[in-house]
């Protein structure tokens, strides 16, 4: 029979939405920002109300299992503004791999600080966080385990797919090359 083309878009989450297809409370999901095209396609992971950023949409499941499976390492790319100035201290453990609220220890993550802007609020710290796994609002629970609040999130990239210019609210189409720098860096752990 016909087989369905397959559809894969960036779509530049604005902080706000939920990633539900419809939610109980009423509150704005991606799939009214996306009108007519969101029928079609899932997200892959979800992003959170408050998190802004790079969300991969897609009608192939066989994708969508690949980009999210733990097996398949797809690195993702977070930009964090925290409170506070993380120490030596603080950024080794987000760096090594910490316990969580419920114990779960987190796999190494890539941390590096990218500026401290001065903001009427005292100080806070723009850092960049490559995670490997996506546990539930992982990021945020990590700042929280070393004292620094996550204050503003935003994923920029998954494996080499980043950002780029999307405005908030925006989404294009990718082509089979940008899907395929989706999965770059990816590797399949042998049992």
């Amino acid at each position: 029979g016909d087989e369905t083309p397959r559809v894969v878009l960036a779509f530049h989450k604005p902080k706000g939405l939920v990633t539900t297809r419809s939610d109980p409370g009423g509150r704005a999901t991606v799939y009214d920002a996306l009108g007519e095209v969101g029928r079609w396609v899932f997200p892959v992971g979800r992003l959170d109300r408050d998190t802004s950023g790079l969300l991969v949409l897609t009608n192939d499941h066989r994708l969508g299992e690949r980009l999210t499976s733990p097996e398949h390492h797809v690195p993702k790319t977070y930009h964090a503004r925290v409170a506070g100035l993380p120490d030596a201290e603080a950024l080794r453990a987000l760096r090594e791999g910490l316990p969580l609220d419920d114990g779960a220890l987190t796999r190494p993550a890539k941390v590096r600080v990218l500026g401290t802007p001065r903001g009427e609020d005292g100080a806070s710290t723009w850092l960049e966080i490559v995670l490997t796994e996506g546990k539930n609002r992982q990021v945020r629970r990590m700042g929280a385990a070393v004292g620094h609040e996550v204050l503003e999130l935003v994923r920029v990239r998954i494996g080499r797919l980043s950002l780029g210019d999307l405005a908030p609210g925006e989404w294009r189409e990718l082509g089979p090359a940008e899907v395929q720098s989706l999965l770059a860096g990816a590797r399949l752990l042998r049992q």
